[in-house]
């Protein structure tokens, strides 16, 4: 089963943009140049008509776009051969779709198996083209019992996923007519100094990925599997990897659950004991780094 594409918008600021360009910070370029996103699923628990009403969607959506109208605008490569966000409100790319065949509830009973998900809920994360990529994808699906699935993609040189996580804050409240923090859009907080420091802490060296990571030897299929865990199971996890732990020290619940899956998985690998093994997962720098820079900044700051 599969949602069906019913109509394709492309959806700009209510007002005029400045035709500005906006150049890319190196914590912008240092991203792959591809879509990442969500999915968000709505049930429509009092079986509402018109729940979700798409029109208001639209229109709030066109409001807040004169907030982040860089996400309506495209890529291109300034004359110096540098990055830059052309705010040209060519819009952000609004799909319209349904999955008349299957109700929130019935996915929940099958306890959200990948089988029996609906295919295309998220809009299509083909990479973009390096000529006028589209910036900024969303789908809007409708299910049998008018539930409704949102499905975002972003391109990734263009935020990061508290950025998404903050857009689609603030378009929630512009819906809702709530005032919000505009988003700040100069990356120049983000430009290299040019004078980088003479000494480099040891944890902060990048380990050189060797040829073999990238052989094209065919990879084994993927099967996927979602595990639930319960607030006394993550409880238990983090007191058993909490053992011996020194005084004043602590670890995290998100530390417990990621230790534990990288031992199983690595365990379930099989491979020689020997090994090196790598953990590692991306986490927001706004207020990692000194001075920190703004929640509100619209752009990436992955560490």
């Amino acid at each position: 089963m599969s949602a069906i594409i019913k109509e394709t918008l492309y959806v700009k600021p209510t007002r005029p943009s400045k035709h500005i360009q906006i150049p890319l910070s190196n914590c912008d370029i240092i991203l792959p140049p591809i879509y990442t996103g969500f999915i968000y699923f709505f049930k429509n628990v009092l079986k509402k008509d018109n729940f979700m009403n798409i029109q208001k969607l639209l229109t709030s959506l066109e409001d807040v776009l004169n907030d982040y109208y860089p996400l309506a605008g495209t890529l291109k490569n300034s004359p110096d051969g540098r990055p830059v966000i052309d705010c040209n409100d060519r819009g952000i790319q609004f799909i319209i779709a349904e999955c008349s065949d299957i109700t929130i509830s019935q996915l929940e009973e099958k306890n959200w198996e990948h089988a029996v998900t609906p295919y295309g809920l998220m809009p299509s994360t083909i990479p973009p083209t390096k000529i006028d990529p589209i910036l900024f994808k969303i789908q809007y699906t409708t299910f049998a019992d008018g539930s409704v699935a949102l499905g975002f993609a972003k391109h990734h040189h263009i935020i990061d996923g508290f950025g998404l996580f903050t857009f689609i804050e603030n378009w929630g409240r512009r819906a809702r007519l709530e005032p919000i923090n505009p988003p700040i859009h100069d990356r120049n907080l983000l430009r290299a100094s040019g004078n980088p420091p003479t000494y480099v802490p040891y944890e902060y060296f990048v380990k050189k990925l060797t040829d073999n990571n990238f052989s094209n030897e065919q990879k084994p299929s993927v099967t996927t599997k979602i595990f639930r865990f319960s607030h006394d199971d993550l409880k238990r996890l983090r007191d058993y990897y909490s053992v011996g732990i020194p005084n004043g020290s602590w670890i995290s619940t998100n530390d417990a659950l990621v230790a534990h899956f990288w031992r199983t998985v690595t365990r379930a690998r099989n491979i020689d004991l020997n090994t090196e093994v790598f953990c590692s997962f991306a986490l927001n720098g706004r207020d990692r780094l000194n001075p920190s820079i703004p929640k509100n900044y619209y752009g990436n700051v992955v560490l």
